[in-house]
């Protein structure tokens, strides 16, 4: 318990608890059932009494899978089956008296049922909130809850039944007491997380939506299936040869009494093994070792019983599975499913759940109705046990390499899940493999989970000769923080290698061992042309003694002169590498040398100059809360200052990604200062270039500041392409954080105004489209292409917009789907949007929506629509049309316009298309100088001279 920490109490607490009320009136409805059945049936009705238990939780655990999606709170669910099924134990307590025989069936597979339900959902509630090194911990005191909890309920039926004289029906209504009584408990559980890997990460093995034939062709998941099934299998039949010799061997009168001390007996061996032998199999043999015992305890018992089918072999055939199922084998077999994702394992489990457990009863039952009728005694039935616990093991054998390779290929990806981070033996071997990997990014991630798990003395410093500089170098990192003298050197030689990143690797790994002063001096010194020798080296040494001289500004000062010198007159290697050493050692002081950086004309410089700030924004003494006012006012200008050059990387594609990232580390204060820029109008607003970059960057900033952010620009924005960044922005936050809200109201008002912007833009290319039918030209060809353009990102907005109201919905698809040039594709999107629960809540927008997406004449769909808008379509002349688009919100559309108007000649409009400017500069604005220009020259259009091919 010294290694449990406050949240595993948490969960062993309610798992425990829950397990020992679960477990023991388990245990004192199972005395009851067994004896009121063998009493009043013979044992021969036992496989139809299997058979009811299969298909009745085969029902119930679909009831109550349509049930979860309905009560997100399992916890919830949990209670609820507790509280119903201790109800109807109480009911039948009442009442078997009056049909002891025909009740004696239902109450069979009743307490089946119960069993197998219930402690399902308490395996799903705990694994969805444990990692694998929690499971390892608390899995085996949770099982021995549920093993503890039996023997109490043993012990205490076998005390009711001598000491009170109570027959099955009392122990019936104690067991739906306890049941009843406990079904509080869950409500009062706080787990330690919501989750203990997103619900988004579906994993890479499989879909979270697997169905059974999925199952079959995943490699792992179909053995897992194979195991529950051959298991199931091999309990069925060994319950059926433990009762048959049972009712043969003592009268009826007996039998309560006799199932009160053997179930005594068992739960106190089974909790001795979950206590004293679980834990050391598991840590000593590994999770797919473990699983062997039981099956071959089970092989060697049944063995015996083919020998001697007398009572002795069978009680301890029986005890095996009393003593081992439910306490080292349970444990085992729920770790085995922690390598699946969430969702993956939600559905994997109850498909493996279902067909293996309740298929493999039903097909046992089935399996014994045959046996009885071809006259099988019980030595026919255990030669057919050890035929079954042979292919039992068997199948045990092949589940050990698809569980590595689980691990294996989560290595691969560079990061291993949490799931599958405890260090057991068949981890560690995995992991001892993975270091010979020809894949680097395997050979890291196995490194990250030796020093995460104080394992660096088992990794080979052989591994400082591999062919990657990326595993050497992180090699290195593991070495220096572990403090192992031995790698130094190995390390020295490496300050010869070929790659500057493994030699400032071995530099800094080095100053963690030695005086850094003495360390650093000889790379210092420059070569005969006054340039450093290493350029990484000598960037590293000169940063590491600025920094690394605490409060000595005289020691720090000494080497100034050199890093000025190599900021103004230093080549960009040099600079880059400054740049990198200051990434490595952030310190306050080297911001203003940091800045310069960042300033710089090479690009290679600025992306590890913004790498470098972010790595000093979050260290911990600039996070720290400054304390006064002149220190808080020096805080606020550093960060502004870097929150400034950051800001202006954002314009290059190379260095963007390093400055966002820098942003975020700044935290909430460069937000301010980016939503202040985004606010900017006139003169003051930065270059668009830069500007229509800001929206994705406040969209990396967490959801809770983010969004009411991005929400607030997107009322007034005029640009175009910002607000599309805009939305965009909004939308991936609304996906992955729905909890946050935002003001539905105004949404659905954008999305009305957005409608109302298509109508306009469909009615426009209704008029140019019919004069261009009667009069084709250049200019009203490109006038409509551009206009079918508008008409589509306008809607396409509309779909944003709806996706930031219901982000469940998977709009993205629907849109493709409306788009796609398969009419069935188109005809089937549509038919799910129309019933999608968002468009109801758009009211007249919703028929127009519907309207603007049908296929068809755009006359047709601009009448539907604009009647859906309440919108009034007027008879206008072509001239005056096209007059007024001159007013018309986008650039892009006036200057298209205009070039039209020129292509006429329509003189009349000159007064209108001199009115008429472009919010910016730029082609735009050429093109519609040109249109006016060409109306005011003697000869129109033939004044013109280009224009329609430079537009073309």
């Amino acid at each position: 318990m010294g290694r449990l920490g406050q949240d595993d109490r948490k969960d062993l607490r309610f798992g425990f608890a829950t397990l020992f009320v679960m477990m023991a009136s388990h245990a004192l409805a199972e005395t009851a059932r067994d004896a009121l059945f063998l009493t009043h049936l013979e044992p021969t009705e036992l496989p139809w009494a299997y058979l009811a238990i299969a298909v009745l939780v085969g029902v119930v655990l679909r009831g109550l899978s349509a049930l979860r999606a309905r009560v997100p709170d399992k916890r919830r669910l949990l209670a609820g089956t507790m509280l119903a099924a201790g109800v109807v134990y109480l009911g039948l307590g009442l009442s078997v008296h009056h049909a002891p025989e025909r009740l004696a069936y239902g109450l069979y597979a009743w307490t089946g049922l119960v069993a197998t339900v219930l402690i399902l959902q308490v395996w799903l509630l705990l694994e969805d909130v444990v990692t694998v090194a929690q499971a390892k911990r608390i899995f085996g005191p949770v099982a021995a809850g549920g093993v503890l909890g039996a023997l109490v309920g043993s012990a205490l039926a076998d005390r009711l039944l001598a000491m009170f004289e109570l027959d099955p029906a009392g122990l019936l209504v104690v067991a739906g007491a306890v049941l009843a009584l406990g079904a509080w408990m869950p409500l009062g559980w706080r787990p330690s997380h919501e989750s203990a890997e997103s619900a988004a990460d579906t994993g890479r093995d499989m879909r979270a939506d697997a169905r059974f034939v999925e199952i079959c062709h995943h490699v792992y998941l179909r053995r897992l299936l194979l195991v529950v099934l051959l298991s199931t299998l091999a309990f069925t039949l060994g319950d059926y040869l433990f009762k048959t010799v049972v009712a043969e061997s003592m009268p009826a009168a007996d039998l309560p009494a006799f199932f009160a001390r053997y179930q005594l007996v068992l739960n106190g061996l089974a909790l001795a093994v979950q206590l004293l032998l679980s834990g050391w199999i598991l840590r000593t043999f590994g999770v797919s070792r473990a699983l062997y015992v039981l099956p071959v305890v089970m092989f060697g018992a049944a063995l015996a019983v083919v020998a001697a089918p007398v009572l002795l072999p069978v009680l301890v055939l029986k005890g095996a599975d009393g003593a081992l199922r439910h306490s080292l084998h349970r444990t085992a077999t729920e770790v085995l499913y922690l390598p699946l994702s969430g969702a993956v394992r939600d559905r994997a489990k109850g498909i493996i759940d279902g067909v293996g457990q309740r298929g493999g009863q039903a097909l046992g039952a089935l399996a014994l109705l045959g046996a009885a009728w071809l006259g099988a005694d019980v030595g026919h039935l255990a030669i057919g046990l050890v035929a079954l616990t042979a292919a039992w093991a068997m199948v045990l054998v092949g589940l050990r390499q698809p569980y590595l390779q689980l691990f294996r290929e989560g290595l691969r990806g560079g990061e291993v899940r949490g799931r599958l981070a405890e260090l057991d033996l068949d981890a560690l071997e995995s992991l001892l493999a993975a270091l010979n990997s020809e894949i680097p990014e395997e050979v890291v991630a196995a490194l990250d989970l030796f020093e995460r798990y104080d394992r660096v003395a088992l990794v080979p410093r052989v591994l400082l000769h591999h062919p990657e500089p990326v595993v050497v170098v992180r090699a290195l990192e593991v070495f220096a923080a572990h403090g192992d003298e031995g790698f130094a050197p190995p390390a020295r030689r490496l300050l010869t290698h070929a790659e500057p990143t493994v030699r400032v690797a071995a530099l800094r790994a080095l100053a963690a061992l030695e005086d850094p002063a003495e360390l650093y001096a000889p790379f210092l010194e420059p070569n005969p042309s006054g340039e450093p020798r290493c350029p990484a080296l000598h960037a590293t040494a000169l940063v590491g003694l600025a920094t690394e001289s605490g409060d000595d500004d005289a020691l720090a000062a000494e080497h100034a002169g050199e890093l000025t010198r190599l900021l103004g007159e230093g080549s960009a290697a040099v600079r880059e590498q400054l740049a990198l050493a200051m990434r490595a050692h952030p310190d306050r002081r080297l911001l203003p040398a940091l800045l310069e950086l960042a300033a710089g004309r090479e690009r290679v410089v600025r992306r590890a100059a913004a790498q470098a700030i972010e790595a000093l924004a979050r260290s911990a003494p600039f996070r720290a809360r400054p304390r006064g006012a002149a220190a808080k006012q020096r805080q606020a200008t550093d960060v502004r200052a870097l929150v400034d050059a950051l800001i202006a990387q954002l314009e290059d594609g190379v260095v963007r990604p390093a400055a966002r990232r820098a942003l975020v580390a700044l935290g909430r204060e460069a937000l301010e200062v980016l939503d202040a820029q985004l606010a900017r109008r006139g003169d003051a607003e930065l270059p668009r270039r830069i500007r229509r970059h800001l929206p994705r960057t406040i969209s990396r900033f967490p959801a809770r500041w983010a969004v009411p952010a991005l929400m607030r620009h997107l009322a007034d924005e005029q640009d175009g392409a910002v607000r599309y960044k805009l939305l965009r922005g909004l939308g991936r936050l609304r996906a992955a954080h729905p909890e946050v809200g935002l003001d539905e109201r105004f949404v659905r008002e954008r999305i009305a105004v957005t409608l109302e912007r298509v109508v306009a833009l469909l009615e426009l290319q209704v008029a140019v489209e019919a004069h261009h039918r009667a009069s084709p030209s250049l200019g009203s060809e490109l006038l409509l292409a551009c206009l079918q353009e508008k008409e589509s990102n306008a809607l396409e907005r509309v779909f944003r917009h709806l996706h930031l109201i219901d982000p469940g919905e998977d709009l993205e698809v629907l849109w493709r789907g409306v788009r796609s040039k398969r009419p069935r594709a188109r005809a089937a999107a549509l038919e799910v949007l129309a019933a999608a629960p968002v468009l109801a809540t758009l009211e007249r927008g919703r028929e127009a929506l519907l309207a603007l997406l049908e296929e068809g004449e755009p006359t047709a769909r601009l009448e539907l629509a604009a009647q859906a808008l309440g919108r009034e379509l007027l008879p206008t002349p072509y001239p005056d049309r096209l007059a007024a688009a001159l007013r018309d919100p986008s650039d892009t559309v006036r200057s298209f316009v205009a070039h039209h108007i020129a292509e006429l000649d329509l003189r009349e409009l000159a007064p209108e298309l001199a009115a008429a400017r472009p919010t910016r500069e730029g082609f735009v604005a050429e093109v519609m100088d040109r249109a006016r220009k060409a109306l005011a020259a003697p000869l129109g259009i033939q004044k013109l001279q280009g224009l329609k091919g430079g537009h073309a």
